[in-house]
């Protein structure tokens, strides 16, 4: 389990951009992070592996103090971080060099990694650009590329900073179904995302406003509570829909409903 009790993190000038943060996260849970930019998600995102370290507050990953030196190393093994921009954590020529990386600091057999790196560019799709450049792959294989590279240490943890933000619709479909398949394998996901879409496919919905924790609930229950018309997050016209008609009685609006397709074809039978 992750655990962040009151965190707080701050700018030598005196700007504060996490105030008393409280979260709990556990393995096989997805829990979504939303909110305005400049909000605090990134600089909480990088809390989680040691990059940044507490100015108040505790994270704990595993029982290991982040603010403890000698623990960063498993817990950067235990906490992967995918960032939106995946260029900056490519160091090898070929795919298959620069997701091996991490197991060669390791010093495991050559069998071995090339099994590990084999599991993993099998899980992301990406067996036949092994001996590609990274350079050479498209946005979204860049984006399984940094994931492929994340899982192959054996991460407990996966943190995505904006992966999908510069993709198109079909590429964010191929890394959120990658993602749903390694929660099923009990990866825990903290999922930062502006697209409210794909935050439905949470279990969690956490939503931050300047530094502090807003609500952290169910997706459906954090869209009732904070209503279309909030200023935190932007709602697909879909669902904005859909909690008209359900306020209207005409639609019961329910976690299941969320997925678009779902959504669509009940609201069609609702009319």
């Amino acid at each position: 389990m992750i655990s962040i009790k009151n965190l707080s993190y701050g700018y030598p000038n005196g700007t504060i951009v996490l105030d008393s943060i409280n979260i709990e996260l556990r393995m096989g849970e997805f829990v979504a992070l939303v909110g305005s930019n400049g909000c605090g998600k990134s600089t909480l995102a990088r809390h989680l592996n040691g990059l940044l370290k507490p100015i108040k507050g505790s994270v704990e990953i595993m029982g290991m103090d982040t603010r403890n030196q000698s623990d960063i190393w498993k817990i950067r093994q235990t906490v992967g971080i995918v960032f939106q921009d995946p260029h900056i954590q490519f160091i090898g020529s070929t795919l298959e060099e620069d997701v091996a990386f991490g197991l060669e600091n390791l010093a495991l057999p050559g069998i071995e990694i090339r099994r590990l790196v084999s599991e993993a560019l099998a899980i992301t799709g990406l067996e036949k650009y092994r001996y590609s450049s990274p350079a050479s792959l498209s946005g979204g294989q860049k984006q399984k590329a940094a994931i492929a590279g994340a899982i192959v240490m054996g991460s407990k943890f996966l943190v995505l900073d904006e992966v999908t933000s510069m993709l198109d619709p079909s590429s964010s479909k191929e890394i959120l179904d990658i993602l749903l398949s390694l929660k099923k394998k009990g990866v825990g996901l903290l999922y930062i995302t502006h697209r409210v879409e794909e935050a439905l496919l949470s279990d969690r919905m956490i939503v931050m406003d300047k530094g502090k924790i807003v609500t952290d609930d169910t997706p459906i229950a954090v869209i009732k509570k904070l209503g279309q018309d909030n200023y935190l997050f932007e709602l697909p016209p879909l669902l904005k829909l859909a909690l008209k008609l359900d306020e209207a009685g005409i639609l019961q609006l329910h976690s299941h409903l969320l997925s678009p397709y779902t959504l669509a074809e009940e609201i069609c039978q609702s009319l």
